[in-house]
């Protein structure tokens, strides 16, 4: 597999799970910092950056890679976080 199916992987269980998708960008509400934006970098393999809120307006950016997907096991285990994070994520607002 390559690195094109491999997002459309990630894409598609985000979609199955109540993920918002945007190009790149995969995400809940840019609230709960369950949101992540995908890119492949310079080596090959992908980078998962996470949402990072700065202030109540819920204005924030995607910061520095959390995550880096080399292998299909990294995927499936990526894919386990986004079922998990959009099941246990805090629903609350302020």
């Amino acid at each position: 597999m390559n690195n094109i199916n491999w997002i459309e992987l990630v894409k598609t269980v985000a979609i199955e799970q109540g993920y918002e998708v945007e190009g790149s960008q995969i995400y809940l509400d840019k609230y709960n910092s369950v949101d992540f934006s995908l890119c492949e970098n310079d080596s090959g393999y992908l980078q998962v950056h996470q949402w990072e809120y700065t202030n109540d307006e819920g204005e924030g950016r995607y910061g520095r890679a959390v995550y880096s997907l080399r292998n299909i096991t990294d995927v499936i285990q990526f894919c386990n976080i986004l079922i998990s994070s959009s099941n246990i994520r805090a629903k609350r607002r302020t």
